[in-house]
């Protein structure tokens, strides 16, 4: 079994703005466990002044017994300079204000409708010590194209089963006396 962090609290908004254009509560626009593509997303487009940072809060794990945890996203861009390519996104595993994992995927898909599906394999965990203070960081990094627009429907950190938890299940079996 697995556990998921989903966003649950906006942190930092940035320039980010959901499929309203509104800044409140970005977190319930990529917080579904499947996600709705176009219907619900949040979305930044590069103004030629620099990267574009938000941070979304996630939701409380414990902590796993072993094995990788994974950045899980989807996202699509639109390439208004049609260069072809795709466009870059950053994503950042935070503990409080600690980088404990990061990737860039540089080639966003930029077809501007169709929702590409990502995962990134954090293969040592062991940094991590409060789960329960973990935040995502996706910033979109300039350079792309003035009027580029990143759009992601979906993102959340899938991790293993807590290990104290299988641990109690299987430490203690129960079983019954019957005296007379």
């Amino acid at each position: 079994m697995a556990q998921y962090a989903r966003p649950d609290a906006d942190d930092t908004d940035g320039n980010w703005t959901n499929q309203s254009g509104n800044q409140a509560n970005l977190y319930a626009s990529v917080d579904e466990a499947s996600a709705d593509d176009g219907t619900t997303e949040i979305h930044v487009s590069d103004n030629g002044m620099g990267n574009e940072a938000m941070i979304l809060r996630l939701s409380d794990v414990d902590e796993p017994d072993s094995g990788n945890a994974y950045i899980k996203y989807k996202a699509v861009s639109t390439d208004a300079a049609w260069s072809g390519s795709g466009l870059p996104l950053k994503l950042e595993l935070l503990e409080g204000s600690t980088v404990r994992a990061t990737t860039t995927n540089s080639s966003i898909e930029s077809d501007g409708s169709t929702y590409t599906a990502y995962s990134y394999t954090i293969s040592d965990v062991s940094g991590i010590s409060d789960w329960t203070n973990l935040k995502i960081r996706l910033t979109m990094l300039s350079g792309s194209g003035m009027g580029d627009t990143i759009y992601v429907t979906q993102v959340y950190l899938e991790t293993q089963d807590a290990a104290a938890e299988e641990e109690a299940a299987t430490a203690n079996p129960a079983f019954l006396l019957f005296l007379d």
